[in-house]
């Protein structure tokens, strides 16, 4: 007489169990640091997105403001006559900006018609700043509004190019005869981030050079 022979029992051992749980949590870690990596490099494009565009605006206003100089010196705080064109070799008071002009009409729009300006920019720890006066001939507590145009800078280089094609580190030249009214023409600015790029660019102002 011979026994019954009994199917194997439907489901999963514990080792079966503990086998696929191995490999769901392996699968889980890489599915993780895969998503991990997307978001970091999402991260990092729009960082570097972010900081382009903003060296392009403030590339584009600098040129804007360039090319729009007037030669118009101003009567600064101690009530002595500034040139209308200033570039100094650093900035060293809080009044004062590395690069320093009368401008015409807004800086968001060169071709706009207003009264004259007088604005400058310097870097003070790691941040390009604007500075702009109420008023073209200050008074004794006269101070520029000051903001922030652009970030993570290491240094900001200029140089002053005259209409004999000769290149100065500061403006008005020494031992020059330009005058107060005396207007480069073109300036040429390296800025250098914090991140190691080095960018050059050179704006023409209305004083071009001869054909």
């Amino acid at each position: 007489m011979s026994l019954p022979v009994h199917g194997r029992s439907s489901g999963f051992t514990l080792v079966e169990l503990l086998v696929a749980l191995a490999i769901f949590g392996i699968l889980s870690g890489m599915a993780y640091r895969a998503l991990a990596v997307v978001l970091e490099s999402r991260g990092r494009i729009e960082q570097e997105n972010r900081k382009w565009r903003e060296l392009g605006l403030f590339f584009a206003r600098l040129e804007h403001d360039v090319a729009a100089v007037a030669p118009r010196p101003v009567r600064d705080a101690g009530d002595l006559l500034a040139p209308a064109f200033v570039g100094n070799a650093a900035a060293v008071r809080s009044n004062e900006g590395a690069i320093m002009l009368t401008r015409t009409g807004f800086a968001a729009d060169p071709a706009a018609i207003g009264p004259p300006q007088r604005l400058g920019y310097r870097l003070r720890g790691g941040v390009v700043e604007l500075l702009t006066w109420n008023v073209l001939d200050q008074g004794p507590r006269s101070e520029p509004a000051v903001v922030a145009v652009l970030r993570d800078v290491r240094a900001m280089d200029l140089r002053y190019l005259d209409r004999r094609g000769q290149w100065y580190p500061a403006w008005p030249p020494a031992g020059t005869s330009g005058g107060p009214t005396a207007i480069p023409a073109a300036v040429e600015t390296t800025i250098t981030l914090a991140s190691g790029e080095r960018i050059v660019r050179l704006f023409p102002t209305a004083a071009r050079l001869p054909q």
